[in-house]
């Protein structure tokens, strides 16, 4: 069996690439990522990233400038590439609960125990609303790769822990939960279209 750190090392492979065909099918046109949640998961990445203290593992800061780099250039990406959509109720709603997550968080970042964490990831579920009603409705419009790949690197994350505690577990246990929520409509629609996987990529 892989000791934590090999496996944390996978775990940080996977999430970096899984933005090279996904950047692709965004200059293709075949996915049209939702602007607010990309916004949100960028600046929540970004916080993450301040906030690492030095005395964390290698791998946790690597993970954590992985969580900004690739939210943030797929926000960028949104801004030259795809049409412009006014954000509906629920967008405005969850950028709005989004945001005041992050500054509470901000707040409270050095308080002692899980608050910090589990502010956290009320904000990073408020940037999930949006895109998961749009996979549950539009499944043919957003490719599955990314997010099986989001899934596996943080699933695998799971066991890269390498001193498990709650506060350590919540946000990668959150973020499996939450990619295999979209990824599911995803495969599902596939499947039942008897779509090739081929087609899955890009």
């Amino acid at each position: 069996m892989l000791e934590p750190y090999y496996l944390g090392l996978l775990a940080q492979f996977i999430l970096a690439v899984s933005i090279v065909p996904y950047t692709i099918s965004i200059f293709r046109g075949t996915v049209k990522p939702n602007r607010i949640s990309w916004f949100i998961w960028s600046v929540i990445g970004f916080a993450f990233w301040l906030i690492t203290p030095s005395t964390a593992d290698q791998v946790t800061r690597m993970l954590t400038l992985i969580f900004w780099i690739n939210p943030m250039t797929i926000f960028v990406l949104t801004l030259f590439k795809g049409e412009y959509i006014k954000p509906d109720t629920l967008e405005k709603f969850s950028l709005l609960v989004g945001l005041t997550a992050i500054v509470v968080w901000l707040i409270f970042k050095n308080s002692s125990g899980v608050l910090p964490t589990v502010i956290a990831i009320a904000a990073d579920f408020c940037a999930l609303l949006p895109t998961l009603r749009f996979v549950i409705t539009a499944p043919d419009e957003e490719t599955p790769l990314v997010w099986i790949c989001f899934f596996l690197g943080s699933f695998i994350g799971v066991f890269g822990i390498e001193h498990y505690t709650l506060e350590s577990m919540l946000l990668p246990v959150y973020m499996t939960i939450g990619s295999s929520l979209v990824v599911f409509p995803l495969i599902n629609y596939r499947i039942r279209m008897r779509i090739p996987i081929r087609h899955w990529i890009i």
